[in-house]
């Protein structure tokens, strides 16, 4: 694995993130409804709107990209630089999800996270452990 990353970023960002990221593609590949009705822990719908039906879909293919982009790039460099830089699009990546998520949440439903659905889960507490991560690393926490 040729990668300019410390161990624990490697596993992190090589393996365990674009896992997450291909097991998110294929959920809201396979059932484009419950990702949606996920977002605020209804009852999935019947059928989608087309406009949701097509946001789904390319937000299934964002994930994907994501997943491929992680792996192409820190499987194929050495080079430190080029691992940050990527590093730190995703960080802004992560701050912007966390931020529109949260915001579209709403206080009362972020706070109760004892009724948060698994897309919830997926979309607040993995970006804001990969955030995090991505910060130590980026701060040279990891560095030996």
């Amino acid at each position: 694995m040729a990668t300019a990353l410390p161990t624990i970023p490697r596993y992190v960002f090589c393996i365990i993130e674009p896992v997450v990221l291909i097991l998110a593609f294929t959920t809201t590949s396979i059932s484009p409804a419950y990702y949606v009705s996920g977002q605020f822990k209804l009852t999935p719908p019947l059928s989608l709107a087309p406009s949701e039906t097509i946001l789904t879909y390319q937000m299934s293919n964002l994930f994907l990209l994501i997943a491929i982009i992680e792996l192409y790039v820190f499987h194929s460099t050495n080079d430190i630089k080029v691992a940050h830089a990527l590093l730190k699009a995703l960080w802004w990546g992560d701050l912007g999800h966390l931020g529109v998520t949260t915001w579209c949440m709403g206080w009362a439903t972020l706070r109760n996270v004892g009724e948060w659905s698994l897309v919830n889960w997926g979309n607040i507490a993995v970006p804001l452990f990969l955030f995090a991560m991505r910060s130590f690393c980026l701060f040279g926490i990891f560095e030996t």
